[in-house]
């Protein structure tokens, strides 16, 4: 039977998942919400359903909840890869919520920081998140070079 101990990162891969469909969640309601205010809809059948008129562009903030939405898209995905790979290798558990929480907390700064349209820390914050990544991609390679033993 898989359980935590045969995979001691489940958990916090799980928890990983939870955290950024959340995020998205969140982002995607505010999104609404924020066009509902605005009243601006680009689309006739919105604009209809709304008792207004289409926009020929988004209101500022309707505008930058859809590229932090498009970011998550590109960015996201990646990391989980990433995750669930150093899960399956057997990431300890201690490591994996160490690095999981680092990348979750960037990704939601980074949101902040565009949604507040915060240069340099938008920036950084998307670097920072990149180089969990790619930390998380070394881990996996060195967990998997050090429980694989020596060749026969």
């Amino acid at each position: 039977m898989t359980s935590v101990t045969t995979f001691p990162a489940l958990t916090p891969f799980v928890v990983l998942l939870i955290a950024l469909l959340l995020k998205m969640s969140l982002t995607s309601a505010a999104q609404v919400v924020t066009r509902l205010r605005a009243r601006t809809f680009l689309l006739p059948e919105d604009a209809v359903l709304m008792g207004t008129k289409t926009v020929a562009s988004e209101a500022p903030l309707v505008g930058r909840f859809a590229l932090v939405w498009r970011n998550d898209g590109e960015n996201l995905p990646y990391f989980l890869v990433c995750a669930l790979a150093y899960t399956l290798a057997g990431a300890s558990a201690t490591a994996a919520w160490w690095l999981f929480g680092s990348y979750v907390a960037l990704r939601y700064a980074h949101t902040a920081a565009y949604l507040g349209g915060r240069q340099p820390w938008r920036a950084i914050l998307y670097l920072g998140s990149l180089a969990m990544m790619w930390l998380v991609a070394i881990q996996t390679v060195l967990t998997l070079t050090t429980r694989a033993g020596p060749a026969a």
